[in-house]
């Protein structure tokens, strides 16, 4: 049975693009935070290079960076990653950035 970890993408001026969102547990080989703003998680696909580059915002409605001096957005994922919820999903909860800011997934692309 696969397992995902979930995450939320608002704001997206596609509106396609908003909602919930799952990446396969599975098939992630690592995460890593490369900006503020920007996580990306690595699959281990048949293309070098399969990721999901995965945007955070502390707008709920417009992409606007968050301010961090470490890797917050990757340790809400990697805590999903391994959490063990008992079941399929475990759901990937964005904390605040150093300003105290509310952060949110404003966009996700594949790659």
């Amino acid at each position: 049975m696969a397992q995902f970890i979930a995450f939320e993408v608002v704001g997206n001026t596609n509106g396609f693009e908003n909602g919930e969102q799952l990446l396969n547990a599975g098939q992630i080989t690592g995460i890593q935070q490369s900006s503020a703003s920007v996580i990306e998680v690595f699959f281990n696909g048949g293309t070098p290079g399969d990721k999901a580059s995965i945007t955070l915002s502390i707008s709920p409605t417009s992409s606007s960076a968050p301010s961090m001096s470490s890797n917050l957005g990757a340790k809400a994922f990697n805590y999903a990653l391994t959490a063990n919820p008992g079941g399929i999903k475990a759901k990937v909860f964005l904390g605040e950035d150093d300003n105290g800011a509310q952060m949110y997934v404003h966009n996700v692309a594949f790659a």
